[in-house]
């Protein structure tokens, strides 16, 4: 039986340059973020879910969507991600439940992402006894669009005190996982899947609105259903054959 108290924070926003608006770009008749909160509020381990968005006024719509569906929201900076994503769990969280916390951090651009894969992430990490955990960042990895980090509150807070370099304060972990200071195991997953299944473009997009019509009128398809179905039809992979992994992360890089 698992005993962690568990948050999961999703980092959401509209402005995004190359697909303005996507967080509630609608597959179905349904914005990507309620997609994504149905997939994943099924998850049998984690205890409650965050969005956190900036205090732009481009992003009035997602808290907006968060009070029409009782989600707990949270506005903080929009460059300054860490800050936000840390001032969020402080918001909603109690000094006794932050003692023993454990997060998931989770983007909006996720809509595809599956309870079963956070559930086997929270078991993985509870059964290592580390401080970090993820199945994104080290190949062989399951595909793109189902990342999942967790991490003892601990280690988040440290980040927050700690980390100057843009891309620790824009991707929230990196501190975590480079500073030497903290145990970071990662999944190993065989095969090797590299498909794209996170939004950050109009391809991307059209994949997925393709996955979720397909499956249509069930959204909870396990991933499974999606590995069997790109196998079934690998022409669906030519629909964003020109996207790039981690674009924004490589982006931020640089400015270091």
């Amino acid at each position: 039986m698992l005993m962690l108290n568990i948050i999961i924070v999703i980092q959401a926003r509209m402005g995004s340059s190359r697909l303005p608006g996507k967080t509630l770009k609608e597959i179905n008749g349904l914005p990507l973020l309620e997609l994504l909160l149905k997939r994943i509020n099924k998850s049998r381990h984690a205890h409650k879910i965050i969005v956190a968005t900036s205090h732009k006024a481009i992003d009035n719509p997602i808290e907006t969507f968060c009070n029409q569906n009782h989600i707990p929201c949270f506005r903080g900076s929009e460059n300054d991600v860490l800050d936000r994503f840390y001032q969020s769990i402080i918001f909603h969280t109690t000094e006794q439940e932050r003692k023993n916390l454990h997060v998931i951090r989770i983007t909006a651009d996720c809509p595809l992402h599956h309870y079963q894969v956070i559930d086997k992430c929270i078991e993985e990490f509870q059964s290592r006894k580390i401080d970090y955990f993820s199945n994104s960042n080290q190949p062989p990895v399951l595909e793109d669009g189902c990342d999942t980090e967790i991490f003892t509150f601990s280690s988040l807070k440290a980040a927050w005190e700690n980390a100057q370099k843009p891309s620790e304060r824009e991707h929230v972990t990196p501190y975590i996982k480079n500073c030497g200071k903290y145990k970071c195991e990662y999944q190993k997953c065989f095969p090797d899947y590299q498909y794209k299944l996170s939004v950050d473009n109009e391809n991307d997009f059209k994949l997925a609105e393709t996955i979720f019509r397909h499956f249509a009128p069930d959204i909870l398809f396990s991933i499974e259903n999606i590995l069997n179905l790109l196998k079934e039809k690998p022409e669906l992979l030519e629909i964003n054959k020109t996207s790039k992994i981690n674009e924004g992360y490589y982006k931020s890089l640089k400015r270091d």
